[in-house]
Formats: C-alpha cells, sequence, structure tokens
C-alpha cells in the first residue's frame, strides 16, 4: 500500500514538534519529494540536527515564497481643499485645559475659531467629533471648524460619525447658549471694566459670595465683555477666597483663549 505523500504544511508541523521536542527525542521527519528535499540532500549535513536546520530554512524560504501580493486596494478619494489655516498648537492646548477645567467656554472656543476664519487641526478635529457624536448643535459647529475633512472621516470612520440622526437648526449653530445669570447681575454683561469690577467686587469684599454663588458667577464671567476680563482677574486676585482665585483662573484662561483665536 502506497503511503499518501506529506503535504508541506504538514512536514512544517512535524519540524515544529521535532524542535520543540529536540531531535535526540524525535528524528526529523523526511522531507517530501521536490525542491526542499533536493536543498536539504545538496546540503550534506553530517547528522540529523544540522540536516533539520537546512530543511527548517529550506521551508521557511518556500513558505515566503509562496506570499502572493493582493491586488493593490482602491486609493482613497481626498477631502475637498480647505484653504483656511490651521489653529495654532497653542490654541489647541488651551481647548483641551478649558475642556478638563472649564468646560462652560467651549462653545465659544469652537464659535470664535469659525469666526477666526481658521479650521480645526486633525488631532483636535477627531477629538472633538468623538466628544460632541451625541450632541447636534455642537457637532454642527465641529463639521464646521473641520470643513471637508470633518465629512471626510465621519464617513471614512464610522466610530467617529454622529450617533443621532437629528439636524440643528442654523441659529442655534451659529450663536452661543444662554447661561443663568440673576436680574441683578444680568446687565454686568455688556457693562464696560470700570462699572463690572466696581459693582462685582464689594461683594467679595464683604464676603457676600460664596459656594451657592459660583454657578452664576462663572456664567456671568463666561458671558460678560472680554474687555473687563483682565482687570477683572486682577482685582480678584487681591480677595484671597477660593472663588475668587478659580473666578480669576477662569477669567485669565478665557482672556488667552480669546487672544490667541484673533482673526
Amino acid at each position: 500500500m502506497v503511503e499518501a505523500a506529506v503535504t508541506v504544511d504538514e512536514y512544517w508541523h512535524e519540524l515544529v514538534t521535532t524542535a520543540l521536542l529536540g531531535t535526540d527525542r524525535r528524528p526529523p521527519p523526511a522531507p517530501p519529494p521536490g525542491p526542499v528535499a533536493d536543498v536539504v540532500d545538496d546540503a550534506l549535513r553530517p547528522d540529523a540536527a544540522a540536516r533539520m536546520l537546512a530543511a527548517v530554512g529550506a521551508m521557511a524560504a518556500a513558505r515566503r515564497a509562496a506570499f502572493v501580493a493582493l491586488d493593490p486596494a482602491d486609493a482613497l478619494q481626498p477631502p475637498e481643499h480647505d484653504d483656511r489655516p490651521w489653529c495654532s498648537a497653542a490654541a489647541v492646548a488651551t481647548w483641551r485645559t478649558i475642556v478638563a477645567e472649564w468646560p462652560v467656554l467651549e462653545d465659544e472656543w469652537v464659535l470664535t475659531l469659525i469666526e477666526s476664519g481658521r479650521r480645526l487641526p486633525p488631532d483636535a478635529l477627531v477629538e472633538l467629533l468623538l466628544r460632541h457624536r451625541n450632541d447636534v448643535v455642537r457637532r454642527a459647529r465641529v463639521a464646521i471648524a473641520g470643513g471637508p475633512v470633518a465629512a471626510w472621516v465621519s464617513e471614512l470612520v464610522p466610530e467617529v460619525g454622529s450617533a443621532v440622526a437629528r439636524t440643528a437648526s442654523a441659529e442655534a449653530v451659529a450663536s452661543l447658549p444662554e447661561l443663568a445669570i440673576p436680574p441683578e447681575l444680568a446687565d454686568l454683561v455688556a457693562a464696560d471694566a470700570h462699572t463690572f469690577v466696581g459693582r462685582l467686587m464689594p461683594g467679595f469684599e464683604a464676603g457676600g459670595y460664596g459656594p451657592a454663588h459660583r454657578a452664576v458667577l462663572v456664567n456671568l464671567l463666561a458671558r460678560c465683555r472680554a474687555a473687563v476680563l483682565i482687570d477683572t482677574a486682577d482685582a480678584l486676585s487681591s480677595v484671597g477666597s477660593g472663588l475668587a482665585i478659580a473666578l480669576e483662573d477662569l477669567c485669565r484662561l478665557r482672556h488667552r483663549m480669546l487672544g490667541e483665536l484673533e482673526p
């Protein structure tokens, strides 16, 4: 009865098994007739271990040569060209600080970036698309700030695409969301620096502002005129309370944010 010829794969597995056990415990298998056997015979190795090494080398070369490259993949269609310059690395670093410490400023950061005529660099674009997958208004802003690349990457990578099917109104996308500010402070939103500081600081100096006022004061400083920020920060630095220190940081961060995004 004639034994079936050993296949190349079977021979390779036998070689691996012999290598693991050692030639002292298991003799190397005879190679199947063909080029590998001819290479081993031509090597004229003096012992079983040396002949097995020649067989392993020949088989490794044969297995690598058996791989055939697939047809080339279709080239990706690039996104449409966008003439806008990238926003600076410093501005992106500030955005990351905003997200981590004062997210109330993020809407203004994105809208100011759009108004400045700049666009998001790819790393920040992907982070923002992922961050706002479930928010139609903020995601629409990110799509504008990212330009054609935003739609391109969202289609290419499903994980980056929007998680909701709704659309946002143009008015909502272009406008900052309203923040709760009590009537007694609401008129300070449009005040000049002298009026703003003169009205705000007596409350701190008299101890009238505490943790309960934090949210509305944050909202006020996130929506007041940019021209009052530094004067307010300087005034808050002299108070020394934890709330004043936090609000001073907010003022200086917002001032830096707006400066980095000037057109």
